[in-house]
């Protein structure tokens, strides 16, 4: 549950880097935007320090999630059809990879489990 003090704190993240975009599209240099905004360059280098470690936390925190994909009879079927069938060659399957994940399907998979998968893949 998120607290009064997390959602300041996320806002005001929000705000840096919303600052920060706007420096950096805006074509001067960081000294003369800070001048222009009333901050310090020490500032602006702060607020992009904690503005990248908070991202860089949360998409770690992301890729560490685990993805929970339905067990329903389709993608238990998958698992068995898997388990106990020949390998497929190269030019018969589909690949489909996201962050590291690698999923090797034939041809003829069902709309509805390569939808399943599709779902559990975006969440990563």
């Amino acid at each position: 549950m998120a607290t009064i003090k997390s959602v300041k704190k996320e806002l005001r993240h929000r705000r840096w880097a919303e600052e920060i975009a706007e420096c950096q599209s805006s074509g001067m240099k960081i000294k003369e935007w800070c001048q222009m905004k009333g901050i310090s360059s020490n500032t602006y280098y702060k607020r992009l320090r904690v503005v990248r470690t908070a991202l860089l936390e949360q998409t770690v925190q992301t890729m560490q999630q685990i993805v929970p994909l339905s067990s329903s009879a389709a993608l238990q079927r998958l698992e068995t059809e898997a388990i106990h069938s020949p390998p497929i060659p190269d030019h018969e399957k589909v690949m489909i990879r996201k962050n590291g994940i690698e999923i090797e399907l034939p041809q003829d998979v069902s709309e509805q489990m390569l939808l399943t998968l599709l779902r559990g893949l975006r969440e990563c």
